[in-house]
């Protein structure tokens, strides 16, 4: 999943919930930050004191580190569905889609965010976890580890009912890693796009991405709709039938082609949510300057080191982000170790 579904369907999701505008804002600013966190060295938000960060999105080459692929990938992106140690002979690192089974490790995710007592801290915690729950209706098939199970053959496009085979995209994932979906591109990620591709068996697996990102919103509506009553999730509520309107714009929005940015105009359109802003909590939280993504980590490291905090540093979305990175880091390292 990208923006359009992390922060503006989420946003749009939790609002239908019932949560209050500020509250479903929150909710959907954690759950796209987590694409949007690159920061991974300690900053000094008071004279002698250190503040880690915990970084949830990689870009670079490093991402070839399993120390990466497992703090960064599994449990924030590529999310495994059972516990490792419980049943070792069944366990798999591919990621499926999460449905809202109380033993998957997206329901325990959400079901521990909710115990947080401090409210700020718990909307981030639940936003945070539902970007894995997303990324599950996306990136399923495919795995946060490096390994051949996530290896792409051939690769087709489906136009006006018809299979188009894409050479260029077959044979270009002979130069990218076998991580993630890095071989299919971002075709899992495209709300719009009907495709196929062989996966490591040579087996076709056919896609229609508008259909599983409805899906996602779906159980996500569910799992928001528990956290905003305090009641079990109730896997009989149905999108579609609390809010068919609705429904049928997000489709709508879904399948409709375009860039992410044009994507992101027509849900704000829909929503009325505020703008993406991926630097709004950094800013809030420290002064300095916040524009450090395309820093080298030895660049950032001795930036990091000069920023300090503004006043209500310690309970600002941006610290509290962290705080959640890093407790859901080790339940999910805890559960597939």
């Amino acid at each position: 999943m990208e923006l359009d579904f992390h922060y503006y369907a989420v946003c749009r999701l939790a609002a239908l919930a019932g949560f209050s505008k500020s509250d479903a804002n929150t909710i959907a600013y954690a759950s796209q930050y987590v694409d949007n966190s690159t920061e991974s060295e300690p900053v000094r938000p008071f004279e002698d004191q250190y503040f880690d960060t915990a970084r949830t999105a990689h870009y670079n080459l490093e991402g070839f580190s399993w120390n990466v692929q497992k703090k960064i990938y599994l449990p924030f992106h590529f999310l495994p569905q059972t516990i490792r140690w419980e049943s070792p002979f069944k366990f798999f690192y591919i990621t499926r889609p999460a449905t809202g089974e109380k033993s998957e490790l997206a329901s325990r995710l959400v079901d521990d965010a909710l115990t947080e007592k401090d409210k700020r801290f718990r909307l981030i915690r639940l936003g945070m976890a539902l970007h894995a729950v997303a990324d599950s209706f996306s990136h399923f098939g495919f795995s946060g580890r490096e390994h051949d199970e996530n290896n792409v053959g051939a690769i087709w496009f489906k136009d006006n009912e018809k299979w188009d085979h894409r050479f260029f995209e077959t044979h270009a994932d002979l130069f990218v890693p076998r991580i993630g979906h890095m071989e299919a591109f971002k075709f899992p990620d495209q709300p719009w796009r009907v495709w196929k591709y062989e996966d490591n068996n040579a087996n076709p697996i056919p896609r229609n991405n508008t259909e599983w990102c409805l899906k996602g919103a779906d159980l996500i509506y569910q799992f928001l709709s528990a956290a905003r009553t305090g009641r079990p999730i109730d896997l009989n509520r149905k999108l579609d039938r609390d809010f068919p309107e609705d429904c049928k714009t997000m489709a709508a929005l879904f399948a409709r082609p375009g860039s992410l940015e044009k994507r992101c105009t027509r849900w704000q359109d829909y929503t009325g949510a505020p703008q993406y802003d991926k630097h709004l909590w950094r800013r809030r939280a420290v002064k300095g300057n916040v524009k450090w993504d395309d820093m080298s980590r030895s660049d950032f490291r001795s930036h990091a080191i000069r920023l300090t905090g503004k006043k209500g540093f310690e309970t600002s979305a941006w610290a509290f982000f962290h705080r959640a990175a890093f407790r859901q880091r080790a339940l999910v390292l805890g559960w597939v170790n």
